[in-house]
């Protein structure tokens, strides 16, 4: 682990729980109060220079912006290229009380660790990094960087008016962002933003001892976990008798779930296995049973599950268990590049020893100038050797593995393009059913907040005889209005509300215009039937009123007009 920074930390810290002002000034809180009085008492006995350990805290939290994540990669392999050899140095400067991978997606975490390595170089003074942090601070934090130029000399009140946010507070991010930068921008700060200082890093043990709480082990009761194996076991001896398959058949539903997993894991490009590959503490399927069974009863003691219950939550168990390990180990291997020591316990049962390499110094030969390959070996004229055919060879093979490479990066490009393309696509197409679908129920309310006259008796004929032809499907509507309806246009399609249960979209091929009577109809039946019109893109609307002559008016406004 990497040590504190070495900062100065005033050794006297003032209990606010000692007082007990009721005078105090109106607004000012008592922990407030108590910050006053411990910056002064810091001040009164020589503790001039602050802690910045809650300053560094919050610089770090909010510096990388969504613009400076997208350019990341760029950012750090600068910063790798020019500060390679002293990372270790970096990273032992200043460690602020977190380690990011409990606090953000293992992405997001590696670049805040880099940026705490790029950070403390410049706070030891690396001209590289001070640099590289100024010109970050500029690029993405333009707004701020050019409120914060003007300034030679800052006080507490104007960093709180910069730091004020659309909805009248104050981040404390973005305090600590400013009083961070004016270290590299020699802004000098009046003695009253001492208090800043002592405010943030009082703040930071706070979320430092909330993330801690929220995080804290889940520990099984002393037996509990012997308890649940001998529960397994007891459950498997139901099905086991000594017999492979018959183990399979007792766990069942946990292989049927883990199946979905597989299949996720393989829609996403995964192998099944993906899983398993992992997972650090594998120990079969009893055990992790077991562990998943100890993880309920543990958060719900006085529920009782069923072995079905335990296997189908094993499966989950599992997956997450996967998960942590990942972020654990990507943490790990993160450290060891970037400086964390390797502790001394695990340095001795390690065969690596690196003093045992031998190997001799070469001295610097000048760069000769390289031919192009294509005069290497001028075999037409019979000057080549073995070794220019050698190299010849060994060129063609690093272009070919190139290529390989660059095909590689396309296809998988291409593939995820596809999908993303491919459930774009789906997305739209239903969007834009639902789309029609609201279209057409906005005009079937419509209708029915507007009384429709009845119409005169020689218009209806007309009307009849123009939509007799039509190839029109009604889905839903009580038998009696389905009748009367059928004695005027007899060659229509009519479906009753209980067709559902055997839907056949073959029927509504070729047909004009498809009717939902929503007033005679389940939930169900509409939405298997809603779902045939969509796939088929039939013109479809909505019925809604008893009386014949107006729906037989609202059929020809719809197909006629």
């Amino acid at each position: 682990m990497a040590t504190r920074p070495p900062f100065v930390n005033p050794d006297f810290e003032y209990d606010e729980d000692d007082f007990e002002y009721d005078d105090r000034p109106s607004g000012v809180s008592r922990e407030m109060l108590a910050l006053f009085m411990q910056d002064m008492m810091n001040k009164e006995s020589g503790k001039v220079a602050p802690d910045t350990t809650g300053v560094d805290y919050f610089f770090l939290d909010e510096f990388v912006t969504k613009d400076m994540e997208y350019d990341f990669a760029l950012i750090e392999q600068d910063f790798i290229q020019h500060c390679s050899g002293k990372l270790q140095e970096f990273n032992e400067a200043g460690w602020y009380g977190e380690d990011e991978r409990w606090t953000a997606a293992p992405k997001i975490a590696l670049q805040k660790k880099m940026v705490r390595l790029m950070y403390n170089g410049a706070k030891l003074g690396d001209r590289y990094c001070v640099e590289l942090i100024k010109y970050l601070y500029k690029v993405y934090h333009k707004k701020e960087y050019n409120q914060l130029k003007r300034f030679s000399i800052i006080s507490t009140s104007e960093i709180f008016s910069l730091s004020e946010d659309e909805w009248g507070g104050n981040s404390y991010g973005t305090i600590g962002r400013i009083l961070g930068m004016c270290q590299f921008m020699n802004i000098k700060q009046d003695e009253s933003c001492s208090i800043l200082y002592l405010l943030l890093d009082k703040v930071r043990k706070e979320y430092i001892s909330d993330n801690e709480e929220e995080r804290e082990f889940l520990d099984f009761e002393d037996g509990l976990f012997e308890e649940c194996v001998q529960q397994i076991e007891l459950w498997i001896k139901d099905y086991d008798h000594g017999d492979f398959r018959d183990f399979r058949k007792a766990t069942k539903v946990y292989h049927e779930h883990d199946e979905f997993v597989e299949a996720c894991l393989r829609h996403l490009g995964y192998p099944s296995d993906y899983v398993f590959l992992c997972m650090d503490n594998n120990m079969g399927l009893r055990v992790q049973m077991a562990r998943t069974l100890a993880v309920l009863k543990t958060a719900n003691p006085k529920k009782d599950y069923t072995f079905e219950e335990v296997q189908k939550y094993t499966a989950i168990y599992s997956t997450v268990a996967a998960l942590t390990d990942v972020a654990d180990d990507f943490d790990y291997q993160l450290g060891y590049l970037t400086g964390d020591p390797v502790d001394d316990f695990e340095k001795e049962d390690m065969l690596f020893k690196p003093e045992n390499i031998q190997y001799r110094e070469e001295t610097e030969k000048k760069p000769s100038v390289q031919k192009p390959i294509i005069n290497v070996a001028p075999v037409s004229n019979g000057e080549a050797s073995t070794e220019d055919y050698l190299k010849e060879i060994a060129e063609l093979r690093r272009k070919v593995n190139e290529r390989e490479l660059e095909n590689k990066n396309l296809r998988e490009l291409y593939r995820q393009a596809k999908k993303q393309f491919d459930e774009a696509e789906r997305m739209n197409k239903k969007y834009e059913s639902e789309r029609d679908e609201l279209i057409a129920l906005r005009d079937f309310v419509y209708r029915l907040e507007n009384d429709v006259e009845a119409v005169a008796e020689d218009s209806f004929d007309d009307m009849k005889k123009a939509i007799a032809a039509k190839n029109v499907v009604i889905v839903g509507g009580h038998v009696n209005w389905i009748s009367k309806l059928k004695a005027f246009f007899p060659d229509w399609l009519y479906i009753p509300p209980n067709a559902y249960k055997t839907v056949d979209g073959k029927m509504l091929d070729d047909k004009d215009h498809v009717y939902f009577y929503t007033d005679y109809m389940n939930h169900i039946s509409y939405v298997k039937f809603i779902a045939a019109v969509r796939e088929r893109k039939i013109p479809f609307g909505y019925l809604g009123s008893v009386n014949i002559e107006t729906v037989v008016k609202q059929i020809y406004e719809d197909l006629c007009k």
